[in-house]
């Protein structure tokens, strides 16, 4: 029985140790107030590789095409920070919004959430 134990343990930390890249998050949660319908709100998201290889960030799901981040076009080495860089189009939105974007990855916390909340107002009239 206790040979089931090691073996199982060892499986267990040998599974893990390739997937030793952790994103972490300087804040997760963006505010971006009051904005009028029609604006482009530009977010930044500030991120760390805090694993011990480099970091891939392959993809991004969202809710809508009005929500849009730049692609990584480069792996995040160990202990190097990064800015994600996402817009989110106001366009035909109203009223209070509450968006998610799934950040896909190779890192073992993966995929990790963002968000984003504000109002956006009707249009500034001209």
């Amino acid at each position: 029985m206790n040979f089931l134990k090691i073996i199982f343990v060892f499986t267990v930390v040998f599974a893990t140790k390739g997937f030793a890249q952790e994103i972490k998050f300087k804040e997760t949660l963006h505010k971006f107030g009051f904005v009028h319908e029609g604006d482009t709100v530009k977010i930044d998201y500030e991120l760390k590789n805090i694993g011990d290889k480099p970091l891939i960030i392959s993809n991004y799901e969202v809710e809508c095409g009005c929500t849009k981040m730049e692609s990584v076009p480069n792996p995040i080495e160990p202990g190097q920070t990064y800015i994600l860089k996402v817009t989110f189009d106001t366009h035909q939105k109203y009223d209070r919004q509450d968006r998610i974007i799934k950040i896909i990855s190779n890192a073992k916390n993966s995929p990790s959430e963002l968000r984003f909340k504000g109002v956006v107002l009707k249009p500034k009239k001209k």
